[in-house]
């Protein structure tokens, strides 16, 4: 069987020097992976272009494992967070707070648009309460950018600090960690980085971590799991060694494909080529130019274009292409991503199968690419 080619925000198609370097066994208490242990805290911080203020905590678990451990761990009894809500991944930050009882108001956006800073100067004004701020960087369910620059800047005006979901970012958009009001990012192994899943990491600062608050949860108590790995270097639980040791080899790999401005560039020319193709078929995004980013984009078909959603992923998948339906108004809408390890040809590919679905012919040409193919 061929394999799937993953069009979707994560998990991603990984590179086969990654696959098997998930294919060792590995002791977590041999020496070989508590300097395993220490080299990915430093790959992950360096990266982020953080200092030594900085600290980075790995963690068992997704994505969103990181941002409960990061909101659970850095914010004490006595303060609360402004949640801005502009899509699923902001909603989950709320139900987090909701159910660890941790004090929070939520600032609701419209999905389709990133948050509006004047309005969260406004309520940063009228709740002189609140001492945090959680903001999603890139809403993947329907691929909407928000201005964490902009964010932090007005955080530091405000003296609030800022913590940020960067899951879908880290490693390809940038973000300042140099912003005073910027205290914690969490992370995860299998998007940007082109990791495998299960593999998820919290940077804050090391003063932050250092105050004195009592722990919500047991396994995600980021103080606790710094302080293990300080004290011998190993985890308080089962570390994924598999999960790390392919994260180390997809390090290696990013920096000899350039970094994250190189990543970002291959992405870039990625979504242009399918947004051109697309555009020939009749498809057209939901979300406006100036809120979306190279990552992941939301895809509709334009009235005189036939296409049942439903049989679409059955067609699509019956020939190893993967897209992700979405919960936009437009119940044929779709996203499709460009992140991991996929080329230009392969979105020619899911370009053709786009055109012999709503046609029966032959796909309609698109512009040769000449250069990288990643």
């Amino acid at each position: 069987m061929r394999p799937l080619r993953l069009f979707t925000p994560g998990p991603l198609n990984t590179s086969e020097r990654v696959r098997q370097a998930a294919g060792r066994d590995l002791g977590s208490r041999s020496p070989v992976a508590t300097a395993l242990s220490a080299q990915l805290r430093r790959a992950v911080a360096g990266i982020a272009g953080c200092d030594e203020q900085w600290c980075a905590v790995p963690l068992q678990g997704s994505g969103t494992f990181a941002v409960e451990a990061m909101l659970c761990s850095l914010i004490g009894p006595q303060e609360s967070v402004l949640v801005l809500e502009n899509g699923v991944y902001s909603q989950r930050i709320a139900s987090i707070c909701a159910l660890h009882a941790i004090p929070h108001r939520v600032l609701s956006f419209d999905a389709m648009q990133g948050f509006d800073l004047a309005v969260v100067e406004a309520a940063l004004q009228a709740h002189p309460e609140i001492t945090h701020i959680a903001a999603v960087h890139f809403e993947t369910a329907l691929g909407v950018l928000n201005d964490i620059s902009g964010l932090t800047a007005l955080a530091q005006r405000y003296r609030r600090e800022v913590l940020v979901d960067a899951i879908s970012t880290f490693g390809v958009l940038p973000l300042d960690v140099t912003s005073p009001s910027l205290i914690a990012v969490a992370l995860s192994s299998n998007k940007g980085l082109h990791g495998l899943p299960g593999l998820a990491f919290v940077l804050t600062r090391s003063a932050v971590l250092s105050r004195n608050m009592p722990a919500r949860t047991l396994s995600l108590d980021l103080k606790a799991q710094v302080e293990a790995l300080e004290q011998d270097g190993q985890w308080r639980f089962t570390p994924p060694l598999q999960i790390m040791l392919a994260l180390q080899q997809a390090i290696v790999e990013f920096h000899e494909q350039g970094g994250r401005a190189a990543r970002y560039e291959v992405y870039q020319q990625r979504m242009e080529h399918l947004l051109q193709g697309m555009a020939a078929l009749g498809f057209t995004p939901v979300i406006d130019a100036a809120h979306r980013a190279p990552l992941i984009v939301t895809l509709a078909p334009q009235s005189a274009v036939r296409c049942d959603i439903s049989q679409l992923n059955d067609y699509l998948f019956d020939r190893q292409l993967v897209i992700y339906p979405t919960k936009h108004s437009n119940p044929n809408s779709f996203r499709v991503g460009v992140m991991g390890e996929l080329s230009l040809a392969d979105i020619d590919d899911l370009l053709a199968a786009f055109s012999t679905f709503i046609t029966g012919a032959p796909s309609l040409q698109t512009p040769a690419f000449q250069g990288n193919a990643l």
